[in-house]
């Protein structure tokens, strides 16, 4: 998988909406003001700055191969490529914090502890498995383990709760980093402020859409509640700058900005459209790589030059809200 922020990575939450047919959203009874004993997520700090590459050692991870760290994909997760002995090529993401009904994550899934935090192994699906760190107030923290390639004699379930083990660890121990943004960076922006929801509500099926906050500040969604709601998200993120993928993709200017505008996937009469633009250097500049603001447009009635034609719409509305460069 390339390692870059235009990968499938950079949408695979609402791919993983689109392919299962669901959203996981809250319930009414979540646990997450309800106080129970435990770790609660405060540990982690300031949540919009959490590095969540500092809360796993890759070392944690050799005796499964060679571990190295990718390139960045996104603020929200940090991924790292695993290359066990016996072959293959395996991909470890470690972040992405959002909102469970603990009691149902809990009811039928296998719970293990580590200290205060509870990690529960999702139902392993073919080629990847998820366990998720759960803190006392319902945040959740995912460990995602993905077979890119090969056929390698190491379980990915394996791996993610090593992943998982590693991570709770260390958390309980404090090991806690946060990044420095500059006072010009996405991070110290709203992404649900980009766009109202008046705007959104004129795309038909989205009437009602009310936004919806990722508890790490850098993603917003309208919609998108199950396969057939158009959805419209808006995400602030870091990666190589923007560029052309394939001939689904097409450089312009947008509200005087640089912007890419793709079709995302291999077919086109699937109404997903992604819309992105670079922002200032990330990281330091010496590795090339950038914020990034995406829009992306999903229409399950329409093809995906229809879906471009709103993430131009949304776009020309989002980007002069933006920090100046």
């Amino acid at each position: 998988m390339p390692a870059r922020h235009r990968s499938p990575w950079s949408v695979l939450p609402l791919l993983l909406v689109l392919l299962a047919g669901c959203a996981v959203l809250p319930g009414a009874d979540t646990s997450r003001h309800r106080g129970e004993r435990g770790v609660p997520s405060d540990v982690l700090g300031e949540l919009a700055t959490l590095d969540p590459c500092e809360l796993l050692d890759p070392r944690r991870l050799d005796r499964f191969g060679e571990v190295a760290r990718a390139a960045t994909v996104s603020l929200d997760y940090c991924l790292f490529h695993v290359r066990p002995e016996s072959g293959g090529l395996l991909q470890l993401a470690v972040g992405r914090l959002h909102d469970v009904d603990a009691a149902k994550l809990t009811a039928s899934n296998p719970v293990h502890h580590v200290g205060g935090i509870r990690l529960v192994r999702q139902p392993p699906v073919p080629d990847h498995c998820t366990w998720r760190m759960l803190f006392s107030d319902g945040l959740a923290m995912n460990v995602d383990v993905d077979l890119l390639s090969g056929d390698p004699e190491v379980g990915l379930c394996a791996v993610a709760e090593r992943g998982a083990r590693g991570s709770a660890e260390s958390v309980l121990a404090g090991e806690i980093e946060h990044r420095r943004f500059p006072p010009d960076s996405l991070t110290t922006v709203d992404p649900c402020a980009l766009l109202s929801d008046g705007v959104v509500r004129r795309i038909d099926g989205l009437e009602r859409a009310r936004r919806r906050a990722a508890p790490a500040g850098h993603r917003c969604t309208w919609g998108g509640e199950t396969i057939r709601v158009p959805s419209v998200e808006v995400v602030l993120t870091a990666g190589e700058p923007p560029s052309r993928r394939d001939a689904t993709s097409v450089v312009e200017r947008i509200a005087g900005r640089r912007t890419v505008v793709d079709i995302v996937g291999d077919d086109p009469k699937v109404g997903l459209c992604s819309a992105e633009t670079a922002h200032i250097p990330f990281g330091g500049s010496d590795g090339g790589e950038v914020e990034v603001a995406m829009l992306v447009v999903f229409l399950p009635d329409a093809d995906g030059v229809r879906a471009c034609e709103f993430a131009r719409g949304l776009a020309e509305r989002a980007w002069p809200e933006l920090p100046r460069r």
